[in-house]
C-alpha cells in the first residue's frame, strides 16, 4: 500500500520521515521479527501548506493498521495515485536496513564518465566498470567522517581509486523514473585517481583507470547504474548525510552513448590548422572548456580579421557569462582608426598559457604578462605558449607522504616534454624554462616561426642562438638554467659600471613613463642580464667612459651575440621591511622583545580597520600594501581631499561626503586583505627598517661584519645613514643563525651609494651566505633597525654546505633537461619542508634536531635547481599525519575547534588569534538608484577654477565624444569581465572576481594554496594594470603641436642638448673653447641667442602641453559623465563604476598638473 503524506514542513528531509517512521513502524502492533520495510519519497512539487509524499508499505495490512493508529500533525490517508508495483515488490523482497547499516559499501553494475549537454542530456564515454562505494574513516573522534566521495574500481592488476572533494560536485541528479536506478554525479572538476599495486599502502596519482586512458575533455561527471533502487536511494542519503551534498530529481535524463575517436580529433586539428593562430586559440579554448564539440567546429568555415574577437565574445555568451549594458547605447559597427587596440607597453606581451592537469587541459589567454629577453629578441610572441603542470584544482603538484606522484609525472608530464604538443593544429615543442616559471612549475613551448630574416625558427635553433653551453654539457640542471632566459637567480656575483653607462641605461629604461613615474638620481646598482652574464653591476666614480666590467663568476656562458643590456631591478627606491612566521618564530627564540612584535601587529591591525576614515589613511595604508595600484587609488584619494576637499564615508550621516558604493566595497577589501595577511601570514610591518639589494664592497674599505647602507627616498627628499647595531637576515629564515647582529658603519669611499646595503670582502665567510645561503647577485636583505628587536643570543650561521653538482657521463640533450624538470616538481619540498618546521619548533624549539635537519634540507631544496640533485623525501624528519597541528596553521576559513588543531602557546599562537577577521566577498550593487554618488563630486568639482588653469568647463559633451566614450566604456567592461571570470575559483558561470576585488587588487575567496592565490593576484593584477592603462591612453588628448615633450623632463632635454649639439646647430669643438671668451664676443652673443631660443623651445612645450591637457579634461570628463549615464540607467552594470574612477582620477591629475604648471 502506499499512504499520502501531506502538510509536511518544509525543513524536513526524507530521512527525517524515515527516523521518525521507523520509531512508530518497528514497534507493536507491527511486525518486529523481521523489521517492516517502508521507504519515504517526497514530491518535488511546492505546495503553500508544505512538503507533500507518500509513505509505501509491502502489504495492506500495514498500511491499514497505520491509518488507524495515526493521523496528525501531518495528514496522512491512503493514495489514490496508480501503486508503483515495483517499489511494492522490493519492500517484500529486501529487508530493512537501520541507518548504520547504510553506511557500508554499495555495489554497482557500472559506472560510465561523461558529460552533461546543453540540452541537458548526458553523453557518456562509454568507459564502463564495476566499482564499489565505500566511507572513508578517519582517526578522529567522530565514529565516521566520509571526507571525499570516493569510488573503487575494478581493475586485473591493481586497484584504482576515484575521490571526488565535496566542493567539485555540483549536485546529485537522480532519474525520476521508476523502473531505473541511476543516479548522475554532475562534477566540477575531474576527480583525483590513485592506484595500489595489490592494495598495498603504497599509493601512487595515476592519469586515469587506464596508463593511456585519458577522458575526453569535460568528461568528469558520472553516470552510477546500481543493482537495484534501495541501493541507489542509499547511496544519495550517504552522499546528503555526509557529505552535505545537494540533490534533485528530473524526468527521464537522455543517455547518448558516445566513443570519442582519433579521428575526429585529427580532423578537428586539421581544422584549426587552417585558422589564424588566435582564432584557432580560441576555438579549441571552447573545445577544452566542454562548451563546443569537435563535430561543431568542423562546421567553421570563413573568419576575418577581427574573428578572435567575435568569437570570444560568442563563446562567453554561449558559457553564460555576460557583462551587463546599457540598453540605450549601442556600439558601432566600425572603430575609429585612433581607438584601435595600442599594443602592450614596454617589457608586457600577450601571453598564451596551457595548463596541463592529470586528466584534462586548459587553455587561458592571452593575457598581459611580463616580456624577457627571448621575446624581445626574436618577437613572433603568439609563437611561444607558457606551459603549467598543475593539480586538477589548478594548484602545484606535491606528493604525499603516502602517495607517490612519480609515475603520473612519467606517464602524463615527460612524455609532452619530449613529444610536443598540439594547440590550435600547430605542434608546439618544449624550449625551456625560467627560474621563477620552474618553481611554479611553468615551461616554455614554441612552434616553428619564420625570423624577420625569413630563416625558419624552432625551439632547437633558439637554444643554438642563446651561446656556447660546452662548459656545461654534462650538467642538466645547470644546463637547463641557462636556457632560461626570463630572469631566474643562480650563482652569486657583483661587478662595477661606471656612473656614464648608468645614467645612460637609466635614461632609456625612463623614456615614456608619465613626468610624476620618473626618478631623476641615477640607481647605484643594476640587477641584470647581458648576453651569458648575469648578477649585479654598482656605480664606481672611477671607471671613466661607458664601461661594464665582469667577473668570471658572473659570465655563465659564452653569447657574444646578445649584447643587450637587461635590467631585472634597480636599487632606484628603498622596500619597506614585513615580518614573517619564519622570522618571527627565530626572532621570539633568539630574545627579541616580543611584546614590541605584538604592539607592532595591533598598530597594523588599527591602520587595516581605519582605512576608510579618511583620504589621506586610505592612501597611506594602500600604498604601504602595494595595493589599488592598478587604478591609481593611493593618489586618486590624495587628489580627492587635496582638490575636492572630498572624504569618503555615508552621506546620511554627513552630506559633505562621498558614497561611492565601489570605493567602499574595494576598502573593504583592503581591510581584509591587510588582516588576513597578519593573521594567517604575521605579515607586519616594521617602520624604519629597509628591504635593500646587496653588493660587495668593491672599494675594500669594510672591515669583516661590517655594513654600510644609505637610505635615500627621492620622492620626500630624505636622506638616511645608517649606523651602529643593526639586525640583517634573508628570507627563508629557517636557521637560528639566519638573523645576525652587524655593525653598521659610514665610509666616505661608499657615499655615492644609495639604496643598497654593502658587505665587507674581509674574513673567512662572507655575510651574505651565513644568511640562508645568499649571495649578492640580486638577493635582498632585511635591515631591521628596530633596537627593540634586535636579538639578545645569536647562533652561529648554518653551514649550508654546496651539493655536488649531478653530472651524467654523456652530453645532455633535451631528454635530460626534461627529466630534470620532472624530477624538479617530484623534489619540490620546500613548502612541506617549511611546515615541518614550524611543527617542530612549535613542539619543541627551532634549534632542536629536527629543525637543524630542516634547514640543512631547506638549503639544499633551495639548490636543487643549480646543482640537479634533489632531497630524499624519505630522509626528512616528519610527524605523524594524525597529530595535531598548532592553531596558527590552519588554513583560511578552517574551524580551529577540532581535533585537528591545538592552542599554541608561543608567540605565533599569540599573534594568530589576536587577529579579528572579517569574511565575505563583496556583492554586487543590487540598488535602484546610482552607486556612484557622482552628483557629489561634480559639485566639489564645480567649485574649482577651471579656467583659471586653462582647463574647460564642465559642460556637456558633444554627441560624437559621447558616442565614442560608450564604445570605450562598453569594450573596457566586456574586457574587465574577462579577467574577473579567469581569476575565480568558482566553477559557477554567474561568479567572477567582483569589480571592488579587481580595483583593490586583491581576492577575497579561500585558496588553499596562498602561494598561487598570490601569484593569481600578481598576474590579475598586470592584466587590470595593461587595461587601465590603454583606456587611460584613449582619454589622453592628442598633442595638437609637433613637439614631443611627454618623453623627457626638462632636465634631460638639457642632458641631451649638451651631448647632441649638432641636432641644435652649435658644434661641440666650439663648446669646449668658448670657457675662455672674454664676454661680449660674437660667440656669447650666439649663446645668449642659444638660451632665447632655448627659453621659447620650452614656452612652446608648454603651451603645447596646456593644450592638450584641455582635450584630455573634456575627453575625461564625457567619459565620466558616460559612466554615471549608464549607472542611472543600469546601477549594476559590471565595470560601469571603475570606468568612471578612471576617468575622475585623470581628471584629478589634469588639475593638479596644471596647478603646477601655473
Amino acid at each position: 500500500m502506499e499512504i499520502s503524506l501531506c502538510n509536511i514542513a518544509l525543513a524536513v528531509t526524507t530521512d527525517d520521515l524515515t527516523i521518525a517512521f521507523a520509531e512508530i513502524l518497528h514497534k507493536p502492533p507491527f511486525q518486529t521479527s523481521p523489521l517492516l520495510n517502508f521507504e519515504i519519497h517526497l514530491s518535488d512539487e511546492s505546495h503553500p501548506n508544505g512538503q507533500q509524499g507518500t509513505l509505501a508499505l509491502p502489504t495492506e495490512d500495514a498500511g491499514v493498521t497505520f491509518l488507524r493508529a495515526h493521523g496528525r500533525p501531518i495528514l496522512i490517508s491512503r493514495s489514490t495515485q496508480a501503486i508503483h508495483e515495483s517499489r511494492i515488490e522490493r519492500l517484500n523482497n529486501a529487508p530493512w536496513r537501520i541507518s548504520g547499516e547504510r553506511e557500508t559499501s554499495l555495489s554497482s553494475f557500472c559506472c560510465s564518465f561523461g558529460c552533461f549537454l546543453r540540452d541537458g542530456s548526458f553523453s557518456s564515454q562509454n568507459r564502463q566498470v564495476r566499482f564499489t562505494v565505500e566511507p572513508q574513516r578517519t582517526t578522529h573522534k567522530d565514529p565516521l567522517v566520509i571526507g571525499d566521495f570516493v569510488l573503487n574500481f575494478a581493475h586485473p592488476t591493481r586497484a584504482i581509486t576515484a575521490s571526488y572533494a565535496p566542493h567539485n560536485i555540483a549536485t546529485l541528479v537522480g532519474n525520476r523514473d521508476e523502473d531505473t536506478a541511476i543516479v548522475f554525479v554532475r562534477a566540477d572538476e575531474p576527480p583525483v585517481y590513485t592506484s595500489a599495486i595489490n592494495i598495498i599502502k603504497d599509493n601512487k596519482r595515476v592519469a586515469g583507470l587506464g596508463r593511456n586512458d585519458h577522458m575526453p575533455p569535460g568528461c568528469h561527471s558520472l553516470m552510477l547504474a546500481f543493482s537495484n533502487q534501495l541501493d541507489a536511494d542509499m547511496f544519495a542519503y550517504a552522499c546528503r548525510n555526509h557529505l552535505h551534498l545537494r540533490h534533485s530529481t528530473q524526468h527521464h535524463i537522455r543517455i547518448r552513448d558516445h566513443i570519442s575517436n582519433g579521428t575526429s580529433i585529427e580532423k578537428l586539428h586539421e581544422s584549426l590548422s587552417q585558422m589564424p593562430y588566435k582564432l584557432g586559440f580560441e576555438v579549441e579554448k571552447t573545445v577544452a572548456d566542454s562548451l563546443l564539440s569537435a563535430m561543431d567546429i568542423l562546421s567553421l568555415k570563413e573568419h576575418g580579421d577581427d574573428a578572435p574577437e567575435i568569437f570570444r565574445s560568442f563563446a562567453s555568451e554561449l558559457a553564460g557569462y555576460s557583462a551587463s549594458r546599457t540598453k540605450r547605447h549601442k556600439r558601432r559597427a566600425q572603430r575609429r582608426s585612433s581607438q584601435e587596440t595600442p599594443p602592450p607597453r614596454s617589457g608586457v606581451y600577450l601571453s598564451y598559457h596551457l595548463i596541463l592537469t592529470p586528466t584534462r587541459y586548459v587553455l587561458r589567454g592571452p593575457f598581459p604578462d611580463q616580456s624577457n629577453s627571448v621575446l624581445r629578441r626574436y618577437g613572433h610572441p603568439e609563437c611561444f605558449l607558457r606551459v603549467c603542470f598543475q593539480d586538477e584544482n589548478v594548484s602545484k603538484l606535491h606528493r604525499e607522504t603516502d602517495c607517490s606522484i612519480m609515475d603520473l609525472l612519467r606517464v602524463r608530464y615527460r612524455s609532452i616534454l619530449l613529444n610536443g604538443c598540439r594547440v590550435a593544429g600547430r605542434q608546439f615543442q618544449f624550449l625551456g624554462y625560467s627560474m621563477s616559471g620552474l618553481k611554479e612549475h611553468s615551461v616554455w613551448f614554441v612552434t616553428p616561426f619564420e625570423d624577420w630574416d625569413g630563416k625558419l625558427l624552432n625551439a632547437q635553433s633558439i637554444r643554438d642562438n642563446l651561446g656556447d653551453f660546452s662548459k656545461l654539457h654534462k650538467q642538466p640542471a645547470r644546463l637547463a638554467a641557462r636556457y632560461s632566459r626570463s630572469g631566474g637567480l643562480m650563482t652569486d656575483g657583483c661587478s662595477s659600471i661606471s656612473v656614464e653607462l648608468a645614467r645612460d641605461i637609466w635614461r632609456s629604461m625612463q623614456r615614456g613613463e608619465k613626468r610624476s613615474a620618473k626618478l631623476r638620481h641615477i640607481p647605484s646598482a643594476f640587477q641584470f642580464r647581458l648576453g651569458g652574464a648575469k648578477g649585479m653591476v654598482v656605480q664606481d666614480p672611477t671607471i671613466q667612459g661607458k664601461l661594464v666590467r665582469l667577473r668570471p663568476s658572473q659570465i655563465k656562458f659564452d653569447a657574444p651575440e646578445n649584447l643587450t643590456f637587461d635590467v631585472q631591478s634597480t636599487s632606484a627606491e628603498p622596500t619597506p621591511v614585513f615580518l614573517n612566521r619564519l622570522l618571527i618564530a627565530l626572532m621570539a627564540f633568539l630574545g627579541v622583545d616580543t611584546q614590541r612584535i605584538i604592539e607592532l601587529q595591533d598598530d597594523d591591525i588599527r591602520r587595516a580597520q581605519s582605512v576608510r576614515l579618511s583620504c589621506i589613511d586610505a592612501s597611506k595604508i594602500i600604498q604601504q600594501h602595494g595595493l589599488g595600484a592598478s587604478f591609481h587609488l593611493p593618489s586618486l584619494f590624495t587628489n580627492l581631499s587635496s582638490i575636492l576637499q572630498l572624504e569618503i564615508g555615508d552621506t546620511e550621516d554627513d552630506p559633505s561626503l562621498w558614497t561611492n558604493k565601489l570605493i567602499e566595497s574595494s576598502l573593504q577589501c583592503v581591510e581584509t586583505y591587510i588582516l588576513r595577511e597578519l593573521k594567517y601570514r604575521a605579515h607586519i610591518a616594521v617602520p624604519g627598517s629597509y628591504t635593500l639589494l646587496g653588493v660587495s664592497d668593491e672599494w675594500g674599505c669594510l672591515r669583516e661584519g661590517e655594513i654600510y647602507a644609505t637610505v635615500f627616498d627621492e620622492r620626500t627628499g630624505s636622506v638616511q645613514s645608517i649606523t651602529g647595531k643593526v639586525a640583517i637576515t634573508r628570507s627563508p629564515q629557517i636557521h637560528p643563525g639566519d638573523l645576525q647582529v652587524v655593525k653598521a658603519v659610514k665610509r666616505r669611499q661608499l657615499e655615492h651609494l644609495k639604496n643598497v646595503v654593502v658587505f665587507s670582502c674581509k674574513g673567512e665567510r662572507a655575510l651574505a651566505s651565513c644568511l640562508s645561503g645568499g649571495d649578492l647577485d640580486g638577493d635582498i636583505f632585511n635591515l631591521i633597525l628596530d633596537p627593540r628587536l634586535l636579538p639578545t643570543k645569536q647562533f652561529e650561521p648554518g653551514e649550508y654546505p654546496a651539493v655536488t653538482v649531478r653530472s651524467i657521463p654523456n652530453a645532455c640533450g633535451i631528454s635530460d633537461v626534461a627529466d630534470f624538470v620532472i624530477d624538479y616538481i617530484q623534489a619540490d619540498l620546500i613548502g612541506p619542508i617549511a611546515i615541518s618546521h614550524f611543527r617542530f619548533s612549535d613542539l619543541k624549539t627551532p634549534d632542536c634536531t629536527e629543525c637543524n635537519q630542516l634547514a640543512t634540507f631547506a638549503s639544499q631544496a633551495l639548490d636543487f635547481p643549480k646543482s640537479g640533485t634533489p632531497v630524499d623525501f624519505r630522509s626528512l624528519p616528519w610527524l605523524p599525519r594524525t597529530q595535531a597541528r598548532p592553531d596558527f596553521l590552519a588554513k583560511e576559513g578552517a574551524g580551529i575547534t577540532s581535533g585537528q588543531y591545538y592552542e599554541s602557546t608561543k608567540l605565533l599562537g599569540q599573534l594568530f588569534r589576536r587577529v579579528p577577521m572579517k569574511r565575505g566577498i563583496p556583492t554586487a550593487w543590487n540598488g535602484n538608484s546610482s552607486p556612484s554618488d557622482g552628483a557629489n563630486v561634480e559639485a566639489a568639482l564645480s567649485y574649482v577654477d577651471l579656467s583659471y588653469l586653462g582647463l574647460p568647463g564642465l559642460t556637456d559633451p558633444s554627441e560624437e565624444l559621447m558616442e565614442e566614450m560608450t564604445y570605450l566604456l562598453n569594450a573596457y567592461c566586456e574586457q574587465l569581465l574577462i579577467i574577473g571570470q579567469a581569476h575565480t575559483m568558482s566553477k559557477n558561470k554567474n561568479i567572477h572576481v567582483s569589480e571592488a576585488e579587481l580595483v583593490s587588487g586583491t581576492i577575497m575567496a579561500t585558496w588553499s594554496d596562498h602561494h598561487h592565490r598570490r601569484n593569481a593576484v600578481s598576474a590579475m593584477n598586470l592584466q587590470t594594470q595593461e587595461l587601465v592603462r590603454r583606456v587611460k591612453e584613449e582619454l589622453e588628448g592628442e598633442d595638437p603641436g609637433t613637439l614631443e615633450t611627454k618623453t623627457y623632463e626638462e632636465e634631460d632635454q638639457k642632458t641631451m642638448e649638451t651631448e647632441t649639439h649638432e641636432d641644435l646647430g652649435t658644434p661641440e669643438a666650439e663648446t669646449d673653447e668658448d670657457e675662455d671668451e672674454v664676454p661680449g664676443t660674437p660667440d656669447t652673443e650666439t649663446d645668449e641667442e642659444e638660451d632665447y631660443e632655448d627659453w621659447t623651445f620650452r614656452e612652446q612645450c608648454k603651451e603645447s602641453e596646456r593644450r592638450m591637457m584641455a582635450e584630455t579634461f573634456k575627453r575625461c570628463w564625457a567619459a565620466w559623465c558616460v559612466a554615471e549615464d549608464n549607472l542611472k540607467e543600469d546601477p549594476s552594470m559590471f565595470g560601469a563604476q571603475s570606468f568612471g574612477i578612471i576617468a575622475l582620477g585623470m581628471i584629478l591629475e589634469t588639475v593638479k598638473t596644471s596647478r603646477l604648471m601655473m
